[in-house]
């Protein structure tokens, strides 16, 4: 009865949308599915900042050796990492100043390398720190992207799922996080320039705070997963109980199940879960690439080997997989049995 009375709610929740269709399937299969676990439980919890956060070389030059650098156009930068707002700059400001710094130190080491009478102390102070920096580069881009507190909001387990009716915020996310994941590319580029978007970094990173794309499609991730395991476990169920089709013919519960189907799973979870599953697979890609690329500690390899891994069956996204196939496995079979499998013309 309550889901009957049901019909005329209002479903604009993804989590009202996925309830009726469960409770509508497994009220006319007359089966029951266990309480909804937390969903804090399944979605496993993002490291702390100190676990994702890779340390770089403390260079301290002596007096003399700093302006000795003046030839190289580097003292206000050092003067700008030095101020006291520069000694608690964020991971992406940090991500500015290293590549800046190191494209002026870069030229500096052309000069010197072009001139006549080089300072040779000079060139050697130059080219230690070249080396050091050039070498470190990937870890700030690491930190920049992996230690901001955007990206830890971006998987924090407290956001409500998608919504159902898709917005500009789902693009935005995509778009600014490749933004930022195309940095990488530097890494393996000779003589790379200081990328154009340099600039306009704060904006990705406010769009990536301002939406919680990465929180919000955990939740999405989860919710499906658990209503297509719980549909698929209750249809297993009955057929295991009793055959809805016993004769292998459509009966009159049958059609009402098919009717369910139709209506409720290929009419709206279908529909979500297709967007959650798109943009939720660019997400996840973008993510492998960068884990892959750079320097990732080990604590974001062990969340990552849990929430992406395509080669773990335990990993969040491979139990989506695996409920998505139990569920389409469930409903093929019952409705073959029933001689009402979709596109195929019935006899009876």
């Amino acid at each position: 009865m309550t889901v009957l009375l049901s019909s005329g709610c209002d479903r604009a929740s993804p989590e009202a949308m996925l309830d009726n269709y469960r409770e509508r399937v497994t009220y006319v299969l007359e089966e029951s599915t266990a309480p909804d676990p937390p969903a804090a439980g399944a979605i496993p919890l993002f490291p702390p900042r100190r676990d994702r956060w890779r340390p770089q070389t403390d260079l301290r030059q002596g007096l003399f050796e700093v302006l000795a650098l003046r030839h190289c156009n580097l003292l206000s930068l050092i003067a700008e990492r030095n101020s006291s707002l520069g000694k608690v700059m964020r991971p992406s400001q940090q991500l500015v100043y290293e590549m800046r710094f190191l494209v002026r130190l870069r030229d500096c080491r052309q000069q010197l390398a072009r001139a006549q009478d080089p300072d040779v102390e000079l060139r050697l102070q130059v080219e230690t720190i070249y080396d050091i920096k050039s070498r470190e580069l990937p870890s700030v881009i690491w930190n920049a992207i992996y230690a901001s507190s955007e990206m830890e909001s971006n998987f924090s387990r407290g956001e409500p799922p998608l919504p159902l009716i898709p917005d500009q915020s789902i693009e935005a996310s995509l778009a600014s996080f490749t933004a930022l994941s195309s940095l990488q590319t530097l890494i393996t580029t000779p003589d790379w320039q200081l990328p154009a978007e340099l600039g306009d970094i704060e904006r990705h990173y406010q769009v990536l705070e301002a939406n919680r794309f990465g929180s919000h499609w955990l939740k999405s991730l989860w919710l499906l997963t658990h209503t297509l395991e719980q549909t698929a476990r209750a249809l297993d169920k009955r057929e295991q109980r009793f055959a809805l089709c016993p004769q292998d013919r459509p009966t009159p519960k049958a059609r009402i199940l098919f009717n369910v189907f139709s209506k409720y799973y290929v009419g709206e979870v279908q529909p979500y879960m297709a967007r959650v599953d798109q943009s939720g697979r660019r997400w996840k890609e973008l993510h492998q690439q960068l884990l892959g690329s750079l320097p990732a500690t080990d604590a974001m390899l062990d969340y990552q080997n849990r929430v992406f891994a395509d080669d773990n069956p335990d990993s969040l996204w491979q139990r989506y997989i695996a409920a998505r196939n139990h569920h389409t496995q469930s409903w093929q079979a019952i409705l073959r049995r029933c001689n009402l499998m979709p596109g195929r013309t019935n006899s009876h």
